[in-house]
């Protein structure tokens, strides 16, 4: 029988993902400069943005999710792989609050604050959103693929395991697309693509969560 924490977290798990691209689509009809083909969504709480509580609440949302579901892996696979696992999805969960809190000073794919980036101008907050995104995304790419090892001896989860290795790979290849520009104009999609496959998967381990009935013990 699955426990009601377990359940709650679940839940928790699948709103996450849900209200973060709710808050980016609303916040993007809402503001009438921003362009969703070119902007980073990261722009959408800048301190220039026109409604930037839409996207500093999907982004503290999405925290919540990532370390509820960080929690109840820790407490279902009793494996040193899933306790890593569980490990880089709190730090991504943590990072996240910190993203949403710590805000840019503007739009970074535009060249007018890309300028300001290259000449230090920016703030603190600034540059710690855009470092903290980092290690976000590189722990989204790892966490698919240590937990895959978790779920390969784990009954519930084994049906799990192609699907995060496929995740994480998919994730290495579209943060580096995103990370080189390669989308040139275009790369505000490249970056809705790209944070769209991880946190999907957050949403889909959360559904899981909620039907699983126990921990489950393994080795590494």
């Amino acid at each position: 029988m699955v426990s009601g924490k377990d359940r709650l977290l679940g839940r928790l798990a699948m709103l996450g993902p849900i209200a973060f691209t709710a808050a980016w689509l609303i916040a993007g009809l809402a503001d009438d400069e921003y362009s969703v083909r070119q902007e980073d969504i990261s722009a959408l709480a800048a301190l220039d943005a026109q409604h930037p509580w839409i996207m500093i609440t999907g982004f503290l949302l999405l925290a919540l999710g990532s370390i509820a579901l960080a929690g109840g892996l820790a407490s279902t696979i009793a494996s040193w792989s899933g306790r890593i696992g569980s490990l880089l999805l709190l730090l991504a969960g943590l990072g996240l609050a910190v993203a949403g809190l710590a805000r840019n000073d503007c739009s970074s794919e535009l060249e007018a604050c890309a300028d300001r980036v290259e000449a230090g101008t920016v703030s603190w907050h600034h540059l710690l959103h855009d470092n903290v995104s980092l290690l976000i995304f590189l722990a989204l790419v790892a966490a698919p693929l240590v937990l895959a090892r978790a779920f390969h001896r784990a009954d519930e989860w084994r049906d799990l395991r192609m699907y995060s290795i496929v995740t994480g790979l998919i994730t290495f290849a579209l943060l580096v697309l995103y990370v080189t520009g390669v989308g040139g104009s275009e790369n505000g999609l490249v970056q809705r693509v790209f944070v769209s496959v991880p946190f999907l998967w957050i949403g889909v381990l959360g559904h899981r969560l909620t039907r699983v009935s126990g921990p489950r013990h393994a080795r590494l």
